[in-house]
């Protein structure tokens, strides 16, 4: 199962581990980009998914405590829906924060992950910023494939 993950649908397909540097960021794109074009995903949802996994990853980056320690990246897809997490081995939350985007107090998060965030918000349909035991925290976004109510799932090609 991804970390944090809720179904036997989130068992990842995709799992990377890499340095805290811009660098990597790009690789971290394409290789989820890759796996969601295996799925014969819209071309939307690629580019939603690439903004999505570049903003946690930069801003995992950014956060100082964790730094030299590798960022984690586990992704899964299917018809209906991507589960992305990143896991950043900064400084973390207080609490967990989740839900729709749109529900999310940013005055729960901290600086950082305020700045993301509205970006963020716009790409996924749901998110989850949880503090892990020790130091960091995972961020979960899911992307739905099929219509939702909001009109923000991307349609089957």
């Amino acid at each position: 199962m991804i970390p944090g993950g809720d179904s036997a649908q989130d068992v990842p397909e995709l799992e990377l581990e890499f340095p805290p540097k811009p660098e990597f960021v790009g690789t971290a794109r394409h290789a989820v980009s890759a796996l969601i074009r295996l799925r014969d995903l819209p071309d939307d949802l690629v580019q939603d998914v690439k903004l999505a996994v570049s903003e946690a990853c930069t801003t995992a980056i950014a956060d100082g405590p964790g730094e030299g320690l590798p960022i984690q990246l586990f992704a899964s897809a299917d018809a209906d829906r991507v589960v992305l997490e990143v896991i950043d081995p900064g400084t973390g939350v207080e609490r967990a924060v989740e839900g729709r985007p749109t529900d999310i107090d940013t005055d729960e998060l901290p600086f950082d992950r305020v700045l993301s965030l509205p970006i963020i918000r716009g790409l996924v349909d749901e998110v989850a910023i949880t503090p892990l035991e020790g130091q960091g925290m995972s961020v979960r976004m899911v992307l739905s494939v099929t219509p939702e109510e909001d009109g923000r799932a991307h349609a089957q090609p």
